[in-house]
């Protein structure tokens, strides 16, 4: 028999916040807004697919290239991961194909490494 299960949900100013799985789902008038869930890095899609669509490469979710550069970014980042606050969130903004993707990503691998729990927000739950 298995051990008894306790799901406490959190209501603030609208919103609820709660556990499903290992994901968090956030609620607003009962609609999900987003899943906070653990980060897992894309699994690098066969090469015969890419080769079908040379468009595909460049997106940065498939890592077709090594990460370079970006160390002035990633040494930024990891000061604010080693020195911050212990919970918090860093945003990445800027123009579309500037690298975001790419360097989160590393980031992320590099945190994971470091034995940090990392995890992305995603919208609209299922996509």
């Amino acid at each position: 028999m298995s051990p008894a299960r306790q799901q406490t949900v959190h209501a603030v100013n609208g919103f609820a916040y709660g556990c499903v799985g290992a994901d968090i789902h956030v609620f607003g008038d009962g609609v999900p807004l987003y899943v906070l869930q653990r980060w897992r890095p894309e699994t690098r899609p066969d090469p015969a697919w890419l080769l079908d669509l040379p468009s595909r490469m460049p997106n940065a979710r498939f890592a077709v290239l090594d990460f370079t550069g970006r160390e002035e970014e990633l040494v930024d980042l990891r000061h604010w991961r080693d020195h911050g606050p212990r919970l918090s969130v860093r945003w990445l903004h800027a123009p579309g194909g500037q690298g975001k993707s790419r360097l989160a990503s590393q980031f992320a691998k590099e945190s994971e490494v470091a034995g940090w729990s990392v995890v992305t927000a995603a919208r609209d739950p299922g996509r």
